[in-house]
């Protein structure tokens, strides 16, 4: 149950999301601290149709900058901020990790954990994804590109490599599919669902980001079975921020700040 403090005000804390986790952490928090805490959930936007918790007031859009994060720290008068964006959305990273040095605003930065590669697997390492659009011929003829729906300009103009991009929404920039096939699909997926995909369109390489997490692992798991390779893009480096692996980790660290506020 949660503990309250009666005597002072509820913490506010800011939690930039967009992912599953987001979500997770904003539920493990509310069930932990109830009134204790008041919780805001910020989103870029680039989601047509978000999972949004509920009793959670949202706001949609970019800040301009660390400046304009640091601005909205001061009109909503947050106590806290909790990073809970995508392992690759290092943009908002920076900026969230600068503005909050930049004012002494304690963070959290939610680190899911990178998936370890096995002795089954067969993955090519890349740094970016134009070097996996360079490679990618290389390494097959019929690929899955589950690598997000933004920098796909990359893999245009590739003619012997049928290309079958599965994203959640319609990418925003400009992407000639000339040739392949859109799958617009959410995660998570299964194991049993993912090798049927594979099969069924002759798959013979991955393209994807080492996102970490299970909801969309399948594919990992998949391919190790069908021994397809995967091209992983790296994780770029993160900011040096408090970071936590998992949503408990998140709560003990609420509690610490809590306990001090």
């Amino acid at each position: 149950m949660p503990r309250h403090r009666s005597a002072k005000r509820p913490m506010h804390i800011l939690i930039f999301g967009g992912t599953g986790d987001a979500n997770r952490i904003i539920r493990s928090l509310q069930h932990e601290f109830g009134q204790d805490i008041r919780l805001q959930l910020s989103l870029a936007g680039r989601t047509s149709a978000p999972s949004i918790p509920d009793g959670v007031p949202v706001r949609i859009g970019g800040f301009g900058g660390p400046e304009g994060i640091i601005a909205h720290f001061k009109t909503e008068k947050i106590d806290l901020a909790i990073d809970a964006t995508h392992p690759y959305a290092t943009a908002i990273s920076a900026n969230i990790a600068k503005a909050c040095h930049a004012v002494a605003m304690p963070c959290i930065q939610f680190h899911r954990p990178a998936w370890a590669k096995t002795e089954q697997d067969n993955w090519i390492i890349v740094n970016s994804i134009e070097e996996a659009a360079r490679i990618l011929p290389d390494h097959g003829t019929r690929a899955l590109i589950a690598s997000g729906a933004k920098n796909l300009h990359a893999f245009e103009g590739l003619e012997k490599t049928w290309l079958l991009v599965r994203t959640v929404d319609a990418p925003r920039d400009t992407f000639d599919l000339a040739y392949g096939e859109w799958l617009f699909a959410r995660g998570p997926f299964s194991v049993e669902g993912e090798t049927e995909l594979l099969e069924r369109n002759e798959i013979d390489v991955i393209v994807c980001k080492n996102s970490g997490g299970k909801a969309t692992f399948a594919k990992i798991e998949a391919a190790r079975d069908l021994k397809i390779p995967v091209i992983m893009i790296a994780r770029p480096g993160g900011e040096p921020v408090l970071q936590a692996p998992d949503a408990k980790t998140v709560v003990q660290n609420v509690r610490n700040f809590l306990e001090q506020f």
